[in-house]
């Protein structure tokens, strides 16, 4: 049974479309993309197009296990509100496909594929909140 997510993280990833990939290369270096996303809420992931060419994809299919930002800019310190995921890369499922271009249907005039990162672990700030803690979500 896979545990439940806090309604303010989802909230948050659902109301948000931009988020910044960190994927590994095979030298243990970072590369970083940023992707428009749809979230699904049914299974907890976030739904993305890119080219299957691009460096970004092709280092996600070596190594599935991926960082996440997901970001409110801000300089004022109590304004700031973020997510910081672990996820697994995975291409998309045909549903999830269609929850995309729902979100964006203009990218149906672009080539490329469809792509879902599965949310492992999350960690909420909120600083608007005052939380002690942070919220989190870890997947079983």
């Amino acid at each position: 049974m896979r545990p439940t997510m806090d309604a303010k993280i989802k909230d948050f990833v659902s109301n948000h479309h931009l988020l910044a990939l960190s994927v590994l290369d095979n030298q243990q270096e970072i590369y970083t993309a940023s992707c428009y996303y749809a979230f699904n809420e049914e299974r907890l992931s976030l739904i993305f197009k890119s080219s299957q060419d691009c460096k970004h994809i092709q280092l996600a299919k070596s190594h599935p296990k991926v960082g996440v930002i997901i970001a409110e800019d801000s300089k004022n310190l109590r304004l700031i509100k973020g997510l910081q995921i672990k996820a697994l890369f995975r291409d998309a499922q045909k549903s999830e496909v269609t929850l995309y271009y729902k979100n964006f249907p203009y990218a149906l005039l672009a080539g490329g594929g469809v792509f879902g990162l599965d949310i492992l672990w999350a960690k909420y700030t909120d600083n608007t909140l005052l939380l002690e803690d942070k919220l989190t979500y870890t997947r079983n």
